[in-house]
């Protein structure tokens, strides 16, 4: 299995790669605790530094640059601070970014985290602030946009966050261009999973597919087979792999059995933060590139462990997942 896994990875560079979805603007703020505020009873922060990072479909697209791919990546972000800085970093690396359109009339999505910690300790998140986006553009003006990249592509990834980059119609045209092509359409999303029927796979986490189901899973392996089992037959689709946290994650297939694959390294993690990204970026990249979806979901439980040991959103890289899968198995 390790050359098998090894040889994929070896695939990986100059896959194109097409990224749809909401781009959101990550913040970390970090404070050194100071002393208890005698104007309430919260900590005082001495301010420390403020780190930007591509979150969600942007996220996703870090993710792939830092694996060697080309990347189109599309979506809506506002004409404001924090949409220059996603469109420098994401076309510094050599993403193609002119589908990512940038509008007056829309504000990109900004989530801010404020961490605290000690002098000498790592800092723990204490609140989250997240800034949506204003207005409502239309998801089908991309669609003009992306029909060149989609001739050339190897892989599609929809990376719904709820703030309107996507809708059942675009999602549909994007079907119908893998369908012609022949690739993989995978899809993230993380308050409409059941509207996107006939995709390759959707990766829910373990919170997103009991939400879509109205049920509680609550560790209970049989419940988890049928409700996945479920939305495969219900959905149309060839798998459906759910992120479990420590528990890892389980690939469901149409007509297979179960792959639970245990968490890689250890369970006590950093920062899960854009974990999601990376996992749906390294299984598309790896379906794309002609591999079974078991060694797709391995590859991708690696990435996965990986970037929750380092502190933010975060991604990975070839040589960190050669690393891994050479001293693993």
């Amino acid at each position: 299995m390790r050359e098998q896994l090894l040889e994929i990875l070896d695939r990986f560079p100059g896959r194109r790669m097409v990224v749809v979805g909401d781009p959101i603007a990550d913040e970390f703020l970090y404070g050194r605790i100071a002393r208890v505020s005698r104007e309430a009873p919260v900590l005082v922060l001495e301010y420390g530094d403020l780190v930007r990072v591509p979150g969600g479909a942007a996220n996703a697209a870090h993710n792939l640059l830092d694996l060697e791919c080309a990347v189109t990546v599309a979506g809506f972000a506002g004409r404001d601070e924090a949409g220059d800085r996603l469109e420098a970093l994401l076309g510094g690396k050599g993403a193609d970014t002119r589908a990512l359109v940038r509008l007056r009339s829309c504000s990109t999505p900004v989530k801010t985290r404020i961490l605290a910690g000690a002098h000498h300790s790592a800092g723990q998140q204490v609140v989250r602030i997240d800034r949506a986006p204003a207005g409502s553009p239309s998801p089908s003006s991309l669609w003009p946009r992306l029909r060149g990249a989609l001739r050339s592509a190897d892989g599609i990834i929809v990376s719904d966050y709820g703030y309107g980059s996507i809708d059942e119609a675009l999602f549909e045209r994007l079907r119908g261009a893998a369908l012609e092509r022949g690739i993989p359409i995978v899809v993230d999303s993380r308050f409409r999973m059941t509207r996107f029927h006939g995709a390759t796979a959707i990766t829910p986490n373990i919170t997103e597919l009991e939400a879509a189901a109205g049920i509680a899973i609550n560790g209970n392996a049989l419940l988890l087979g049928k409700t996945a089992r479920a939305a495969l037959r219900r959905q149309k689709l060839d798998s459906l792999l759910v992120t479990q946290g420590r528990f890892g994650m389980t690939l469901f297939r149409k007509r297979r059995p179960p792959l639970h694959i245990p968490v890689y390294g250890t369970d006590e993690v950093a920062d899960v933060t854009g974990a999601g990204d990376t996992v749906i970026a390294v299984y598309t990249l790896a379906l794309a590139c002609g591999a079974r979806a078991e060694d797709a979901a391995r590859l991708a439980n690696y990435a996965g462990g990986i970037v929750v040991m380092k502190r933010g959103t975060a991604t990975t890289t070839r040589a960190e997942l050669r690393a891994a899968v050479g001293s693993d198995l």
